[in-house]
C-alpha cells in the first residue's frame, strides 16, 4: 500500500527544532517498521491555519511504502505523534508533531495506483482520503512537489493534487502563496537525515 502522510510541527518540544521534529517523524516511520519512505518533499514554511495566533509551522508530505492495514498505519503515526509529546488540546493549535494519513492507494497488475477509500469502514477513526486535505495550501503545495503526486491513479475525490491546487490558487491565492520552501541551511536537516 502506498501512504501519502502530511508532516506538519510549530512547536519544538524536545527536539532541537521544529524542524527537527518532521525529521524524526520520519525517521521513526522507518525505525518502527510502520513504512519505507519512498519519497518526500522539501520542508515549507507555511502560516497557521485556524488557529492565526500561533508560530509558522513546517510542513512536508512523505509517500510511504507500507505492509500494514490502514488503522494498523494510522495507530503507528499516532504512537510516533505520542512519542513526540503531541497533545490535542487546541483544534488547529500549535503542535509539536502531526502526522495526518492523506489517502492510501493500492497498486495493482495494470501499474496504475487505485485509491482506498474509507467509505466508513473504519468509523470516524480514518476518513481517507483525508477530507480536508484537497482544500489547504500547507498540504497540496508539499504533496504537489513529490512526483508521485503525478502517478497514474493517484486522484483525491476524483482529481489531481495539481489540479487541487491549481482551484486552490484561484480561489484563495493567499493561501497557496504563503507556502514557501524553508532555507537551504534549515532544509539541509531533513535532506541530510531520516
Amino acid at each position: 500500500m502506498l501512504a501519502f502522510i502530511g508532516l506538519g510541527s510549530n512547536m519544538a518540544g524536545d527536539a532541537q527544532s521544529v524542524t527537527d521534529q518532521l525529521v524524526y517523524a520520519a525517521e521513526e516511520i522507518e525505525r518502527t517498521g510502520a513504512g519505507r519512505i519512498v519519497e518526500r518533499s522539501r520542508i515549507f514554511a507555511t502560516p497557521p491555519w485556524g488557529v492565526l495566533e500561533q508560530d509558522d509551522f513546517r510542513n512536508a508530505v512523505i509517500a510511504v511504502d507500507t505492509e500494514l492495514a490502514p488503522l494498523d498505519f494510522l495507530h503507528a503515526c499516532q504512537t510516533i505523534e505520542h512519542s513526540a509529546h503531541r497533545t490535542r488540546e487546541v483544534r488547529w493549535g500549535p503542535r509539536t508533531l502531526d502526522l495526518d494519513v492523506l489517502a492510501l492507494f493500492s497498486f495493482l497488475s495494470d501499474a496504475t495506483y487505485h485509491p482506498i477509500t474509507s467509505d466508513g469502514q473504519w468509523g470516524k477513526e480514518l476518513t481517507v482520503p483525508h477530507p480536508y486535505a484537497h482544500q489547504r495550501g500547507f498540504v497540496l503545495v508539499p504533496w504537489a512537489d513529490l512526483s508521485l503526486a503525478r502517478a497514474e491513479g493517484v486522484l483525491i475525490n476524483g482529481n489531481s493534487v495539481d489540479h487541487w491546487l491549481g482551484e486552490l490558487a484561484k480561489s484563495a491565492p493567499e493561501e497557496v502563496a504563503g507556502v514557501q520552501p524553508v532555507s537551504a541551511g534549515e532544509a539541509a536537516q531533513w535532506n541530510g537525515r531520516g
